[in-house]
């Protein structure tokens, strides 16, 4: 192994140290925060358009239970549905990569 490869292995162990958590469980750490902001936004806007469940997935072209899923966090949403969801409630849709300034 040449310095730079265990450099890499040391830092990537040392995060693992950092955090407790192996590469597996941060992803799914990582997903969880964002379904449960997506699920707070979409539950914020929709009532704060004072709708239902049931009308914004009639708006959206979807079921109340898939709404439901939605904002409860229980779904990581496809950029598909996301798009459709901000559609219904009349909002942009923004997708960042990196840190926000």
């Amino acid at each position: 192994m040449n310095h730079s490869a265990w450099k890499t292995r040391r830092a990537k162990e040392l995060a693992d140290e950092e955090t407790g958590l192996t590469p597996q469980a941060q992803q799914i750490y990582d997903e969880t925060g964002l379904a449960i902001e997506i699920g707070r936004t979409v539950h914020r806007c929709r009532t704060e358009l004072g709708w239902s469940q049931t009308e914004l997935a009639r708006r959206a072209g979807m079921t109340q239970p898939a709404i439901a899923r939605l904002e409860t966090s229980l779904t990581l949403p496809s950029t598909r549905t996301l798009l459709r969801v901000a559609t219904a409630l009349g909002q942009p849709l923004h997708i960042t990569i990196g840190h926000a300034a």
